[in-house]
């Protein structure tokens, strides 16, 4: 959205509209992808083909996302348009490998606490990713902030974008050939089908399910929440606390290393506090620290930029602190979010036990439409917001004082206080170890009952 408002000139309200709509696609084809990839039969198994397909398409699309054709760049209107077709493209082909992607996680791992593991590591491997891409970039690609803001010149976000498809082009094909192992032919697997009935059947079932009903509702919520900070935040940095490229490194850094953190301390908090647990505490923590964050600048106790000097050494403890706690708020999300996936594993683990048929691409499927339904929708009202708020789209524009303190107040507000109101969902979640312990006893019970052979009763034995 950075992009496309400060160094295109679209309008905050139309990159808004036209990000969100390319969400919603994505959430909509997330089910449809999952119930493909459960019913694919090939000898490479369900998950890898729409792997290898999806990932070459998605770093095809993203190139386009940041070379956009001079024709598209003369008019505002066909550069909305141009935005909406390419996010569309882009967004489908993500889905192509990430729906089938998340599913293979839910395969390789079948132990309660061992998938949050599994998750976490996931969740930490994209932070290191994004450390290494968006966080380095600040100081690699928007360093130049001599005559004009970085962030206004075209120029450098086609450089970062070629680098990044490079590098994520490698790490697709890595994955996939560091996956081959986990490769079972599913030409004789029993599948339900790939009718639009099928997927229906399947849609409502998952739906029924009482057990998903609740993460569903909770994860829907907090990336409501999540998501606001998240498409603001960039502005925050640029706009309110005024960064430099090598502050922006580090705080956008910092973040990705707290969820990184987070992510990988989740397990321990699993088998301290069980999962429930874990997410209160991952979310207690994100929202406090962005209170905070809010109680200081808000107020005026900090103003950007603030420092002391200590021995001839400049402290920028404005800074300092921001960044901190901005990066403990990152934290407490990415203690969130793999174990809110964890639980979506147990869950589709129930429904297998008790049905006999493997659901984790529909499963997966679901849980990320969810997820997505409310990124479109944050996304939608970040558009808004900025425009709601006051913000004027262009190069080397400055925002008036009050603008920018009620970009600061949304942030560090708002955001939170949806996350909040998300807790109060995941309470009545009712799995833990215990239950995923009684449905394997009652699938075990069952297994041996039908191979036992019925008690003979004397009547017309044959001596």
């Amino acid at each position: 959205m950075l992009y496309y408002t400060d160094a295109l000139g679209l309008k905050h309200a139309e990159a808004g509209i036209a990000m969100a709509l390319a969400v919603f696609w994505d959430a909509i084809t997330d089910p449809v992808m999952g119930h493909l990839s459960d019913n694919t039969r090939s000898r490479f198994g369900r998950r890898h083909p729409h792997m290898l397909w999806g990932g070459l398409a998605t770093i095809a699309t993203y190139v386009f996302l940041w070379y956009v054709p001079s024709v598209f760049k003369s008019n505002m209107e066909m550069l909305f348009w141009y935005l909406v077709v390419i996010n569309l493209l882009q967004r489908t082909a993500v889905t192509v490998f990430y729906v089938p992607f998340v599913a293979l996680g839910f395969e390789i791992c079948s132990d309660y606490r061992g998938r949050v593991t599994l998750q976490g590591i996931r969740s930490a491997m994209n932070m290191l990713a994004n450390v290494l891409g968006p966080g380095l970039a600040w100081a690699i690609f928007f360093s130049n902030n001599t005559t004009v803001r970085a962030t206004s010149v075209e120029s450098n976000y086609i450089t970062m974008g070629m680098c990044f498809a490079l590098f994520s082009l490698l790490c697709i094909l890595a994955v996939i050939w560091l996956t081959r192992k986990h490769i079972r032919d599913s030409r004789l697997m029993t599948l339900s089908g790939n009718s639009f009935r099928a997927l229906f059947k399947n849609m409502g079932e998952i739906v029924a399910d009482p057990y998903p009903r609740y993460v569903f509702a909770f994860i829907v919520v907090v990336t409501i929440g999540i998501a606001l900070v998240s498409s603001l935040q960039m502005y925050l940095y640029e706009h309110f606390m005024r960064f430099g490229g090598v502050e922006k490194t580090i705080a956008h850094g910092g973040s990705m290393v707290g969820f990184g953190i987070g992510s990988l301390i989740a397990s321990s908090l699993t088998k301290r506090f069980d999962k429930k647990g874990g997410v209160y505490f991952g979310g207690f923590l994100s929202i406090g620290c962005n209170f905070l964050l809010a109680a200081l600048f808000l107020t005026g106790v900090l103003v950007p930029g603030q420092s002391t000097t200590f021995f001839s050494l400049t402290i920028p403890y404005a800074f300092i602190l921001f960044a901190l706690f901005h990066g403990l708020y990152w934290m407490g999300n990415g203690i969130i979010f793999p174990t809110a996936t964890s639980m979506m594993a147990d869950v589709t683990e129930i429904n297998e036990l008790r049905t006999g048929m493997s659901k984790d691409g529909a499963y997966a499927g679901v849980f990320s439409f969810a997820q997505k339904c409310a990124i479109s929708l944050s996304v939608l009202v970040s558009g808004y917001s900025l425009t709601l708020i006051g913000f004027e789209p262009g190069k080397e524009i400055v925002q008036a004082p009050e603008t920018v303190w009620r970009l600061c107040a949304v942030t560090l507000l708002v955001g939170p206080a949806i996350s909040l109101a998300s807790l109060a969902l995941i309470r009545r979640y009712p799995v833990n170890d215990d239950l995923l312990k009684t449905v394997w006893t009652e699938k075990a019970r069952a297994a041996r009952s039908d191979t036992v052979p019925p008690q003979s009763t004397g009547q017309g034995s044959i001596e």
